[in-house]
């Protein structure tokens, strides 16, 4: 994360820069940076200041670099099932939340039928959802 910028010099804070082989990689990797003219790195504070020529180079452009090379790097692929269940969770979650509100409105309103209805399917949703959570619910 950028933390102070001057013309000509960019000061970045990550704790990944705080590994010492990380971050002479990452000052390797900032050195041959188009218009970088200086770079200097302290692991036990976290951080890197880059100085620049700024006829040579554009900032934005230059602190969208910095900032990929000090970003943790992404998983390769998501798995397909995680996928699946973060679907599913998020619906069941949504469907307690919705039917709860709904079986309380129409229960407020006097509507018993609708009551009952919304908080059998309440019952369900959450029923699914602590099946989804059954090997940490009750540790």
């Amino acid at each position: 994360m950028i933390v102070s910028t001057v013309s000509g010099r960019i000061r970045i804070r990550s704790n990944r820069l705080k590994s010492k082989k990380t971050a002479s990689r990452i000052l390797r990797e900032a050195e041959a940076l188009e218009g970088v003219t200086d770079v200097r790195s302290n692991p036990a504070a976290g951080s890197l200041v880059v100085s620049y020529d700024t006829r040579a180079v554009d900032t934005i452009e230059l602190e969208d670099r910095l900032e990929a090379l000090c970003m943790p790097p992404k998983p390769a692929t998501s798995n397909a099932k995680k996928t699946i269940s973060r679907y599913a969770n998020k619906a069941t979650k949504v469907g307690m939340a919705t039917t709860l509100a709904t079986s309380l409105a129409y229960g407020y309103l006097g509507n018993k039928k609708a009551h009952i209805r919304f908080g059998k399917a309440f019952v369900v949703f959450a029923g699914l959802h602590m099946l989804r959570y059954q090997s940490t619910l009750l540790r």
